[in-house]
């Protein structure tokens, strides 16, 4: 046991001591959530040019300019045309002369070359458009949708939904690139073929490596949280025993995976490719930055079995508030981590070597 201590011990001074290795264990994904929390967080305005000639609707433009949604700017048509292929606008919105009892026929001129930010400018004119025009008209409206969130949680941000996704992708990040990467280090070096010949036990030394990665990942998210929550002010709830869970079943499925990938690498150049081809497109897919559910429907049924869909699905409903442990979604997601570990696990004791 002490031999254990002291290998985990020497184990945690050398990875503070790697000061790249630390930049990207810890500071990498606090400057990540720093990053995202602007960029998610930040309201968008569509910028629209707005061409109205004399007898058009004022009116329209009235609402448009008291709108938080757009950020109105009249000009003439050549300026708006010209101002919306230098993408200095969003959109150009024209109003012709409109005639009492007739359709006025809006047209809105958007530049394709962005393509996201043209859907969403069309999307917000169309949709205020059409309240506009049942609000202008007196009309009373036929339908009105009321929105509830299914459980009781906080108002959540992209920024609060980011915070579970990147806990998940450096837990996966952290246990699989460094045992990966770092066994294979040593073995190339016949760092561990000589671990063998000292009284150091095998079972002691694979012990300390997985405690070692263990306290780095639960102190790596424990700052994460903090300084999401204090210094972005993110609102989350914290069941730590729940998420205790989750990241410890994490570790211990991406961990296996690196043994695997350290048991058929035989140089550090051959291990990072296979652990990039791995983690890449669970980085992507497994609902990090942006939901499963906006996945293609086969897609979306593929990668909900990813280890990674799963940890950052019950984090992610654990700090909203929407899961707990007693819900079948959660115990859903637990099972899931469990088999993988359980397959992983026996596919690592039978491809792991010491030379």
């Amino acid at each position: 046991m002490n031999a254990t201590l002291e290998l985990m011990g020497s184990l945690l001074r050398q990875t503070v001591r790697n000061r790249q290795g630390l930049f990207w264990t810890l500071f990498f994904p606090l400057v990540l959530m720093f990053v995202f929390s602007f960029l998610g967080n930040s309201q968008s305005r569509v910028n629209l040019a707005v061409v109205s000639p004399s007898g058009g609707s004022n009116a329209v433009v009235k609402v448009l300019k008291r709108s938080s949604v757009f950020h109105v700017q009249t000009l003439s048509r050549k300026n708006a045309l010209t101002q919306v292929k230098n993408g200095q606008q969003d959109a150009a919105l024209f109003i012709p002369q409109t005639r009492r009892g007739q359709t006025t026929k809006l047209t809105l001129r958007y530049n394709n070359a962005n393509l996201l930010g043209a859907q969403e400018s069309v999307s917000a004119v169309e949709a205020f458009i059409a309240q506009a025009d049942v609000a202008l008209s007196g009309r009373p409206p036929l339908f009105a949708v009321s929105a509830k969130p299914v459980a009781h949680s906080h108002s959540a941000s992209y920024l609060d939904f980011l915070l579970p996704g990147v806990l998940a992708l450096m837990t996966m990040q952290n246990s699989l690139f460094g045992i990966g990467s770092g066994l294979t280090r040593w073995k190339e070096k016949g760092i561990l073929r000589r671990f063998r010949v000292t009284p150091v036990k095998p079972l002691q030394f694979l012990t300390a490596t997985v405690a070692n990665y263990i306290v780095i990942g639960l102190v790596t998210s424990a700052i994460i949280i903090g300084f999401s929550m204090a210094i972005l002010h993110a609102s989350v709830t914290l069941a730590w025993g729940p998420m205790l869970l989750v990241l410890l079943l994490a570790m211990g499925c991406f961990l296996s995976i690196g043994f695997i990938v350290a048991g058929f690498s035989k140089t550090q150049e051959a291990t990072i490719p296979i652990v990039n081809l791995i983690s890449f497109p669970m980085m992507f897919l497994s609902g990090i930055f942006f939901p499963v559910s906006s996945l293609p429907k086969l897609l979306g049924e593929i990668v909900q079995y990813f280890p990674l869909t799963y940890v950052s699905g019950a984090l992610r409903g654990l700090m909203s508030g929407q899961l707990t442990t007693g819900d079948a979604a959660f115990r859903t997601d637990i099972i899931g981590l469990i088999v993988w570990i359980v397959v992983t696990g026996a596919v690592a004791a039978r491809t792991w070597r010491w030379e």
